[in-house]
């Protein structure tokens, strides 16, 4: 597309844009106000007399030996000679070394042990069936403060033990009173039948919160991927026992924000005018070309997974070398960026591999990936709901709510410091991490608990 006519096509964005900001600020701004009404008269009632059953991961032998029989039997396919690795997706020749771990040196008997590390529980929380690790640490410790800790897609709630353990060794004056739940569909937070999307989600989360840490206690969260949605629509929704959100991926900013917008329009012809000198230096942009290029170059899983989840995951469901392939696929991008293009192992042998295949054996021994994947569907079917899910998104957090933003260098997607000041009133923390990607506390628990720690030493 040549320069006239992607900005005829930005301008054209602009004025339809406009027209509908102001369609719907005018239908919605009775709405907003009504929100905070509506999440004290719909939060979740809580049954403390109701007692959360221990949970325990078992190993299933037989459904071991399956997988490793269908392993045996993978059917691979021939890679191209004259494109880059990565380039068309998964290293088809890398897959296949991969497979051959998977199924002869990978010991899941020993992961299960270190996956029942700490105290897990289940309950039911309306009519929705939530797995979640509870445990604190340094219970002796003066200071006492409750996190919550969530995750989203492709990860797993054991993606935070290395964080907790970190934080147990490293601030002993300190008793963090941690949950990490599961999200509907995930794991042992099955089975799901039936829509829960992350609004749903928000609303069972603050329920299983109320009921570990007690009905009025204060606690704070923080959120990656689909847990920066819900940390930030908790924010929104419970104002008055959020003690601050701490989220690594800002959700990207709405088309239907007039402010945010203009940012991204005026980043199209001035780039460096909406950016910080420590993002000109990482190299973030953030205009319209830029998100066109996120939708159709980058997230082309996110419009399956949006759509027909189903019949992707029919695939992956019964083909461990096609959930192997498709996962860490994301796991490479979501880590590297474009970067990886070339590389035989996309860059993931800087990871252990037997903390990739748990996360690979994970998913499948649960058989939750078509499960997991509706989250993308149900995300955006559900807004067919309408109030309050149509507006929740416009409504600012309350200046009351501390944020903390730490975003690294090759996070998926990019919202710059001066939209988010406008979209969160009480911005007290803004980090740039260089080294790191999407996958945040997986690659870096060290550097996100400190800062985490550090930004709720900020907010008491």
């Amino acid at each position: 597309m040549s320069l006239k006519n992607l900005s005829i096509f930005s301008l054209s964005v602009l004025l339809f844009s406009v027209f509908i900001v102001i369609y719907l600020n005018q239908e919605n701004s009775k709405k907003l106000k009504r929100i905070g009404q509506w999440a004290k008269d719909n939060q979740i009632k809580v049954d403390t007399s109701t007692k959360a059953q221990k949970f325990t991961i078992d190993f299933d032998e037989k459904e071991w030996n399956l997988l490793k029989q269908k392993l045996s039997l993978t059917r691979f396919f021939t890679s191209l000679k004259d494109v880059p690795s990565f380039d068309f997706g998964f290293d088809p020749d890398y897959a296949r070394e991969l497979v051959e771990y998977w199924g002869n040196k990978f010991d899941w008997k020993s992961q299960v042990e270190y996956l029942n590390s700490y105290p897990q529980f289940r309950i039911s929380i309306n009519d929705t069936l939530i797995h979640y690790v509870y445990y604190t640490t340094n219970p002796t410790a003066a200071k006492r403060i409750n996190i919550l800790l969530l995750d989203g897609w492709p990860g797993a709630f054991f993606g935070f033990y290395k964080a907790i353990d970190f934080m147990e060794k490293n601030y002993k004056d300190i008793c963090f009173d941690i949950v990490v739940p599961s999200i509907p569909g995930f794991g042992y937070s099955n089975p799901l039948e039936k829509v829960v999307d992350p609004f749903d989600t928000t609303l069972i989360f603050d329920a299983l919160a109320r009921f570990v840490f007690g009905e009025n206690s204060q606690y704070f969260v923080h959120g990656e991927d689909w847990g920066s949605l819900i940390s930030t629509f908790l924010a929104k929704l419970y104002p008055e026992r959020i003690g601050g959100i701490h989220i690594t991926m800002p959700p990207l900013t709405s088309f239907f924000d007039f402010n945010s917008l203009l940012y991204a329009f005026a980043g199209q012809f001035f780039p460096n005018s909406i950016l910080t000198e420590q993002e000109i230096k990482f190299g973030f942009k953030f205009s319209l070309s830029e998100l066109a290029s996120l939708i159709i170059k980058k997230t082309g899983y996110f419009h399956i997974q949006a759509t027909k989840p189903d019949s992707i995951g029919a695939g992956m469901s019964d083909s461990p070398f096609g959930l192997l392939a498709y996962v860490l696929e994301k796991y490479s991008f979501g880590s590297f960026g474009m970067n990886v293009v070339g590389k035989k192992d996309g860059g993931l042998e800087k990871f252990n591999r037997d903390d990739l295949l748990t996360i690979i054996t994970y998913y499948w021994m649960t058989n939750c990936i078509s499960s997991s994947m509706r989250l993308y569907r149900n995300a955006f079917y559900t807004l067919e709901k309408g109030w309050p899910r149509t507006v929740l998104n416009m409504k600012k957090i309350s200046a009351k709510v501390p944020v903390g933003v730490q975003v690294f260098q090759h996070e998926v997607s990019f919202v710059p410091f001066k939209v988010l000041k406008n979209k969160y009133l009480n911005l007290s923390m803004y980090n740039l991490v260089e080294n790191g990607g999407h996958f945040s506390n997986f690659e870096n628990p060290e550097k996100i608990s400190n800062n985490f720690i550090e930004f709720i030493n900020l907010a008491l």
